[in-house]
């Protein structure tokens, strides 16, 4: 009866782990911490728009994969001994697994976009793509917060 609370225990710990994981890089989703602070402006001009592809979340699904793969592992006998081996060996598999999982399930098509500032410099900023589609030449202007920037149409 323990192990089965135990178990539960760990599964719930799991799910309010990934829940909380996700944020948003897209640039019309604003970090609640943003609202009411003087953020930097600076104006550019799309140099050129390439697709790529922002990386997914392994670690959060490592753990999640382990804390389950050690929960069923260690339910599998009665033996403690036994049980504790299955444990380990449940964690290890989980964990890869699942932070094979956790990085194909939260990967995120995203834009890498080369602007020309007004002052002369040429950045790149990537940020997941949004609502908006740039185009090469397109005026733009780019909020700088706490080392962050995002991209948005003028």
């Amino acid at each position: 009866m323990i192990k089965m609370y135990k178990n539960l225990f760990t599964l719930m710990f799991v799910l309010s782990m990934v829940g909380c994981s996700y944020s948003s890089l897209k640039p019309e989703v604003v970090d609640r911490s943003a609202a009411q602070r003087m953020q930097t402006v600076v104006f550019a001009t799309v140099v050129s728009v390439d697709r790529v592809t922002l990386s997914g979340d392994g670690q959060t699904g490592a753990i999640a994969g382990a804390l389950i793969g050690g929960a069923a592992g260690a339910s599998v006998t009665d033996s403690e001994t036994e049980s504790d081996i299955a444990g380990v060996l449940g964690a290890l598999a989980g964990s890869a697994i699942g932070s094979k999982i956790g990085d194909a399930a939260t990967r995120k098509p995203a834009i890498e976009l080369m602007l020309d500032l007004d002052s002369g410099q040429t950045v790149s900023i990537i940020q997941e793509e949004g609502d908006h589609t740039f185009r090469v030449s397109e005026r733009v202007k780019i909020i700088k917060n706490r080392g962050k920037s995002r991209v948005m149409p003028l």
